[in-house]
């Protein structure tokens, strides 16, 4: 048996009450995600808008992220390690740092893929010494593990959703309603807590 059969075998073993347990997570998530009917609602305008996605959002994103799961060549759930739930926010968390790249490269002409050194948001000389940049697991890592250390403070998980949008440090600024300053004081937070996922970053 392949790890894909193996996958898909695990998959049509859960019960439905605990699929659709985590389509609730799932669902709850990503609205926390865009701050959907918050002042600061992400899909009002935007990469994340109805007009630009072509349907609800949060539909969008619950419904695809199931969907890359589920299909015959879809994405490995890593069971050993993350309940559905959890692996389908990972899912979703992709699709929408993806939709954030395509708006932009659309918008922008910037490049799809994404640029940014991993190794400067938390200056760790071993993560640039791996060449980390451009490494897909070690940066879907970081954004894991950064949404982890940050779910405590309301402000500093806002300071990390935008920062992986790409949003700059002033416009977040701006949407916080802070000074600058207070945002390079969030990265130095940030970096402080990540320091203690430097061994499952640089394994």
């Amino acid at each position: 048996m392949t790890r894909r059969e193996l996958v898909l075998t695990k998959l049509q073993q859960i019960p439905d009450n605990e699929v659709q347990e985590a389509i609730r997570q799932l669902t709850h998530y990503v609205k926390a995600r865009l701050r959907y009917r918050s002042l600061s609602d992400r899909t009002k305008s935007g990469a994340h808008s109805e007009k630009n996605i072509g349907m609800n959002p949060i539909d969008h994103y619950v419904g695809e992220s199931v969907r890359r799961l589920y299909e015959p060549n879809g994405w490995d759930w890593k069971f050993e390690k993350f309940t559905l739930a959890e692996q389908l926010m990972r899912i979703a968390n992709k699709l929408i740092s993806d939709k954030v790249a395509e708006y932009k490269a659309k918008h922008d002409g910037l490049p799809v893929f994404d640029e940014r050194d991993v190794g400067d948001i938390y200056d760790l000389q071993a993560i640039a010494a791996n060449d980390a940049k451009g490494n897909e697991e070690i940066y879907t890592k970081l954004i894991q593990f950064a949404h982890e250390v940050s779910k405590d403070d309301d402000d500093l998980q806002y300071f990390v959703i935008r920062y992986f949008e790409k949003a700059s440090f002033a416009t977040i600024a701006n949407e916080m309603n802070v000074d600058v300053k207070q945002i390079y004081v969030l990265r130095k937070k940030l970096v402080r807590r990540l320091m203690d996922y430097k061994v499952e970053l640089t394994d």
